[in-house]
């Protein structure tokens, strides 16, 4: 198990962007979504088999902040799917290592959706290995994988995690 970084300031700054990632998904809010990310990032959706075999190959995949805003915006304009609230819930943030320029971290999330006329159902949940870096006074997302649980997608993973 990999030592656990003890530094007030720095886990502060961390989990205030844990927590400002998470409410800008619940609102919806995917405009600001790639706010949270370094103009040169890494974002990858990717299964738990395919990750324990070291296939990162996923649903999802952007190289830039660039790719991002192409997906926020595709999710908000191009694609066809049904309306929905989505309640991203993030916790057991740890900083778990000091890494190029930033720091390595882990998370687990669930993430539920729930359709105008339904209930709310769990869409995925899973855990998380970020690189994050200080923009200033600022942390942001260098590298966000998002590995999650479930053998199958679910039919329309078209929102962010």
């Amino acid at each position: 198990m990999a030592a656990v970084i003890d530094d007030a300031d720095l886990k502060f700054k961390v989990d205030d962007l844990y927590a400002a990632h998470a409410l800008t998904l619940c609102d919806g809010d995917l405009d600001k979504w790639p706010d949270y990310f370094t103009e040169d990032c890494l974002y990858k959706l990717v299964s738990r088999a395919n990750y324990e075999r070291n296939l990162l190959l996923g649903p999802i995949f952007s190289e830039s902040r660039g790719a991002l805003i192409d997906r926020a915006r595709a999710v908000k304009t191009a694609l066809v799917y049904a309306p929905r609230a989505v309640c991203y819930v993030v916790g057991s943030v740890r900083i778990v290592g000091r890494a190029d320029k930033g720091w390595d971290t882990r998370s687990m999330f669930s993430a539920y959706q729930t359709f105008v006329e339904g209930d709310s159902k769990l869409m995925m949940c899973g855990r998380t290995f970020d690189r994050i870096v200080l923009d200033g006074d600022t942390a942001k997302f260098s590298r966000r994988v998002v590995v999650y649980d479930n053998e199958r997608v679910p039919s329309a993973v078209v929102y962010p995690l």
